[in-house]
């Protein structure tokens, strides 16, 4: 079975290896945080879970574990959340901040690993990761708009009438304020909708984080699916496409050859195996490229 190394044994990280057991993803999950007590507490509940799966493993680890070198895939959940009159770029360095101290950790994975990137501002953090890993860029990536994507679906089906599986398109651009729906990529749209409801349920799909965090903390549930449908991709090569943090190679945009960004891609056993060319109007074309402008100028305007 593959190998797959969670960092941040927190709600996400825990809530990923819990989601994958018990879907029987088939794979051997390793825990690892800095805060060893939580970190037993975890493996000792999450392996409460391993009767009611086919095959799975559960086990704590760290940084000085031989079995480092082994990790086929590496998820990384581990980050402070935004406090408090904190501002982007102080969640930005503190998050840049440990996600240098995890890779000075994991100097010795293998060339083949896959790094996946959970923890936010996750387009930006996937872009600092290209320099602390010795990987090629396709075996690195965020969950992007995956998970607004996921969303945005719901919506529609409830809207419709119809079953989720059977809507299509995306949200696409940072995961963040500035993501946006790319209507033209949308269907089936059974229903008339009109453009005020379009605006509507566009707001809500960029607010809903803000709202789950207002009442309840953190965002886990969702993330954690998410998540676990790029490991399904990975560990069973299913080529699926996938709104990811990758870097869109179609433009002469300056931004968007620089910065990752969420856009669909095919997804496997190497990584991000073949990026989608979008077919977007211009004026979808214009929200991403200043999506992508944003993510630059908030890389650019924080010293790390």
């Amino acid at each position: 079975m593959k190998k797959v190394l969670v960092i941040g044994a927190g709600n996400v990280g825990a809530h990923i290896i819990q989601y994958a057991v018990t879907r029987n993803i088939g794979a051997e999950f390793y825990l690892l945080d800095i805060n060893e007590e939580l970190e037993k507490a975890q493996i000792l509940d999450l392996k409460d879970t391993l009767l009611f799966s086919e095959k799975a493993k559960v086990e704590g680890i760290n940084f000085d574990d031989p079995r480092i070198e082994e990790m086929d895939i590496i998820v990384v959940t581990a980050g402070a959340n935004q406090g408090p009159g904190e501002t982007r770029c102080d969640l930005l360095k503190k998050n840049t901040s440990i996600l240098q101290s995890i890779a000075s950790g994991l100097e010795n994975i293998k060339s083949s690993a896959i790094v996946l990137l959970v923890t936010n501002p996750v387009d930006i953090l996937t872009h600092i990761a290209y320099d602390l890993f010795d990987l090629p860029k396709q075996q690195i990536f965020g969950t992007g708009t995956l998970l607004d994507s996921a969303r945005l679906k719901w919506r529609l089906a409830e809207k419709m009438n119809i079953n989720i599986k059977n809507v299509h398109g995306w949200v696409l651009g940072e995961h963040g304020d500035s993501e946006f729906v790319a209507w033209s990529t949308v269907g089936p749209l059974n229903t008339a909708i009109s453009q005020s409801e379009k605006e509507a349920i566009e707001l809500s799909v960029q607010r809903q984080a803000y709202e789950i965090i207002e009442g309840k903390g953190a965002t886990y549930f969702g993330i954690s699916a998410a998540t676990n449908c790029l490991l399904n991709a990975i560990i069973h090569d299913t080529k699926q496409i996938l709104p990811v943090s990758t870097i869109y190679p179609y433009s002469d945009h300056k931004s968007l050859q620089n910065v990752p960004i969420g856009v669909p891609a095919t997804i496997g056993a190497n990584g991000v195996e073949q990026i989608m060319e979008l077919q977007l109007t211009e004026e979808e074309f214009q929200k991403l490229r200043k999506s992508a402008d944003k993510l630059c100028k908030l890389y650019g305007s924080c010293p790390i």
